[in-house]
């Protein structure tokens, strides 16, 4: 080994250092701000039957709000003799540690000087083209990560905002002729604290994927007898719309486990239903869900670039509108600097061509093929909406949904939408909110 390679290994050591203690600041900030609940550093998990207990090494194991796990492993560069290592590691700790069910992220993380380097390039597209396979989810740059996780932490301080707004009440009929629902569990709670509030729409999410996943509830369903409200509301639709008869499900399997998208969003699947026919044979149910009393909740949170990108690139008067509106916030500071610009935009000539485009991107996840990492999973075909005071839940296809939105384009500004920013996000973000029709008891 000559001097210059020891001086290059020496650069790249340091590089990935400083990396690493980039990370572990960033981490600490957000922990700091209750934006994630911890994170632990330089993580050894053992095999499941096994007493050692360094063989799947994890840089940094995050812990969201949700209680669900990113893992994060840095390397100084790419070279794909040393990918092999922290493929094993992934691997390792996604099957067999005991929060295994619970990644919804295993970022490969490089400085951003890889981005100059062809074979990091090409193979992270063969990745993205599924013609790779790497157990690594998210291949970043720090930079990259960076984004991700300000992506994360909008969702996060947007979900806290609304929080409050989702209460729940006494048990009501008719959810009183079934043997469980959701109401029940929250019944027991005797103080609604804002921790209380927060949570609620994690715990159905996860009360639902115990009880689609419960044996017993498929037998009483197909056998007509009533024992899970929200249950009974999910197989109802699911079988209706496939459509499939119910006396020939065998199985399902449900999680709320879904990989974060590439820029650290969410998907718009909060929970992925397989419904088995056969050991070989299943239909699938992205299901979206929306547990509130809000007639109006937050569906989609991005930067002006992203709107082009996915909706118009091309389109000049796209651009400008969507840019203006982020620095604006708000249709009436629009108005005021789209004069001050001199710039005439006539906001249903620019937006109602492609407000199905849109509506299909906020309701299901489609078009944004640049951050999706599994469209079977993370495209959403099901919204099922719950009405947080009475209990009462519906669910319906995705594309019924859609057809409902778009009976509003141009019957007001930007409509089906309200348009607005996320909090203390004014000018960096533009924030969606779209009409939900709660049901009632």
């Amino acid at each position: 080994m000559d001097s210059a390679q020891i001086i290059s290994n020496g650069e790249k050591a340091r590089t990935g250092k400083e990396v690493k203690d980039k990370v572990g600041e960033l981490l600490e900030a957000l922990q700091k701000d209750e934006l994630i609940l911890g994170f632990e550093v330089e993580v050894s998990h053992s095999h499941q039957g096994y007493g050692y207990d360094k063989q799947f090494k994890c840089d940094f194991v995050v812990k969201t709000v949700d209680s669900k796990f990113i893992l994060i492993r840095a390397s100084n560069s790419y070279r794909s003799d040393r990918a092999k290592i922290p493929f094993y590691d992934f691997l390792g700790i996604q099957q067999f540690s005991s929060f295994s069910g619970d990644i919804v992220a295993s970022i490969l993380l490089f400085p951003d000087g890889e981005e100059e380097n062809t074979t990091f390039i090409s193979t992270r597209k063969k990745v993205q083209d599924g013609y790779f396979f790497s157990p690594a989810t998210h291949w970043l740059t720090f930079s990259e990560l960076n984004e991700f996780f300000a992506n994360y932490c909008s969702e996060v301080e947007d979900l806290m905002d609304e929080a409050e707004e989702t209460g729940e009440s006494e048990l009501h009929p008719p959810l009183a002729l079934y043997q469980r629902s959701f109401s029940d569990e929250l019944a027991q709670v005797e103080e609604k604290t804002g921790s209380y509030y927060g949570k609620s729409g994690n715990k159905f999410e996860r009360f639902l994927v115990e009880e689609l996943n419960e044996p017993n509830n498929l037998s009483a369903y197909q056998a007509n007898e009533k024992a899970c409200f929200e249950y009974d509301t999910v197989l109802d639709s699911v079988v209706s719309e496939l459509p499939i008869e119910k006396q020939h499900i065998q199985l399902l399997e449900a999680t709320d486990t879904i990989t974060k998208l590439k820029n650290g969003g969410s998907p718009k699947t909060d929970i992925h239903l397989r419904v088995y026919l056969s050991p070989k044979e299943f239909h699938i149910a992205n299901i979206s869900v929306k547990n509130t009393i809000a007639t109006r909740v937050s569906c989609h949170d991005y930067q002006a670039k992203d709107f082009v990108r996915v909706i118009a690139p091309d389109d000049s008067d796209f651009r400008n509108l969507v840019e203006i509106f982020q620095e604006a916030g708000s249709w009436k500071e629009f108005n005021s600097l789209t004069s001050e610009k001199g710039l005439v935009l006539d906001t249903d000539e620019v937006l109602n061509p492609y407000m199905e485009k849109i509506i299909q991107w906020a309701v299901t996840g489609q078009h944004d093929a640049d951050y999706l990492i599994d469209e079977k999973i993370q495209l959403a075909n099901f919204i099922l909406t719950r009405n947080a005071d009475s209990g009462a839940c519906k669910m319906q296809s995705a594309k019924s949904y859609i057809e409902e939105l778009k009976a509003a384009i141009g019957k007001g500004r930007g409509a089906p939408f309200s348009w607005t920013y996320p909090s203390k996000r004014r000018g960096q973000r533009i924030q969606l909110k779209m009409p939900i029709s709660l049901p009632q008891d």
